[in-house]
């Protein structure tokens, strides 16, 4: 029971790594916020947390959208009176040739990925300064230079652990960590949008031989958010199967 008491809001959670999260934190004693803009499978992932005797709630918020951004905020804090822990974990992925790279699909990435963990992770930090939480961000090893023609998505992945390191920095001393967490190929639903001749090869070049499943990453994402790496801040770690070596 590493999270006994804790409030944990995880973007994303519906599906992927997200839902992973969402799962171990609550059977690790955390009340749990899932949160997505798919109803049926926010209910399902809270469903699922309730059947192992967890405790969760499912609030609908399109993060694009400013004042559903605050709602999912103010309506955690309505519910449980706290927050502990922010995971900011939902993201998409484009890939393209430099030369098709559209500014309209740079954009959606660069709003979701980034944009939205500095509103969310702003919007959140006053509840945190009260709780001495922390805040842990799902990045990428695409972040860290390791994508193939995810133009875009590389940058945003990129630009979050340069913003957590930045927060970590400048919140220490107020007793704030700030994390990324940087995984490799995970099988996930965000790989529909990717070259499938693309994802074969990459698979291929993992040492490990294969892809993640999304409840290693959960576990990583365990780790950094409990006390267990209560002297860790500013960090990104790598989670790829030997992927970036």
């Amino acid at each position: 029971m590493k999270l006994k008491d804790k409030v944990a809001l995880v973007t994303g959670s519906t599906s992927g790594i997200g839902r992973a999260i969402a799962v171990l934190f609550a059977q690790e004693g955390a009340k749990v916020i899932v949160t997505g803009r798919n109803d049926e499978r926010g209910q399902a992932v809270v469903s699922e947390i309730k059947a192992k005797n967890g405790e969760a709630m499912y609030i609908r918020a399109d993060l694009l959208v400013k004042n559903e951004l605050d709602h999912l905020i103010d309506e955690s804090i309505k519910a449980y009176g706290k927050l502990d822990i922010l995971v900011n974990n939902s993201g998409i992925v484009n890939s393209f040739p430099f030369e098709e790279v559209t500014e309209e699909a740079w954009a959606s990435v660069l709003d979701t990925n980034l944009t939205v963990v500095y509103r969310l992770t702003q919007k959140a930090v006053p509840h945190l300064l009260k709780s001495k939480g922390n805040v842990l961000t799902v990045s990428s090893i695409s972040g860290l230079g390791f994508g193939r023609q995810t133009y875009a998505y590389s940058s945003s992945k990129s630009a979050v652990i340069m913003f957590m390191r930045m927060l970590a920095k400048d919140y220490a001393d107020k007793g704030l960590r700030f994390n990324s967490l940087c995984p490799g190929v995970t099988d996930t639903p965000i790989l529909g949008n990717v070259n499938q001749e693309l994802i074969k090869a990459i698979t291929g070049s993992i040492p490990l031989g294969r892809m993640a499943e999304p409840e290693e990453m959960a576990k990583a994402a365990l780790f950094l958010v409990s006390e267990d790496a209560s002297y860790i801040t500013g960090h990104a770690l790598v989670v790829d199967g030997g992927s970036s070596l």
